[in-house]
């Protein structure tokens, strides 16, 4: 997309006074994108953290012992399947929360970036 056409975008913008110019328009939409952003991976992370009652570094230790139930010969294999199931929904859990936390930090860093 060329200048003149992200000027085209915001220019109702200006004309109908919503925005002083199109600096401003462009500056203040995409200041109010990256902290929408932020705060949706923030909401996303506080609810996993809620969900598990623990932060995620401890939820990764966490799942790290429960995987290794698995793999010790103490389950009977209704037991292990049970576990099996449940470590594979914990595990989606766990990627969920690691892409959440690495979009935040993204998203944190293009705030720095953009001086916002």
């Amino acid at each position: 997309m060329t200048e003149r056409e992200v000027a085209a975008l915001v220019e109702p913008l200006v004309r109908s006074l919503a925005f002083p110019s199109t600096e401003e328009a462009i500056r203040t939409l995409v200041r109010d994108y990256i902290l929408r952003q932020i705060r949706h991976y923030r909401r996303r992370l506080a609810t996993l953290e809620k969900r598990h009652g623990m932060s995620f570094d401890k939820f990764s230790a966490y799942l790290k012992e429960r995987s290794a139930l698995l793999s010790n010969g103490y389950l009977d294999p209704e037991q292990k399947q049970r576990v099996a199931q449940a470590v594979m929904a914990e595990e989606e859990d766990w990627l969920d929360w690691k892409i959440a936390r690495d979009f935040l930090e993204s998203w944190l860093g293009l705030k720095a970036e953009a001086s916002l």
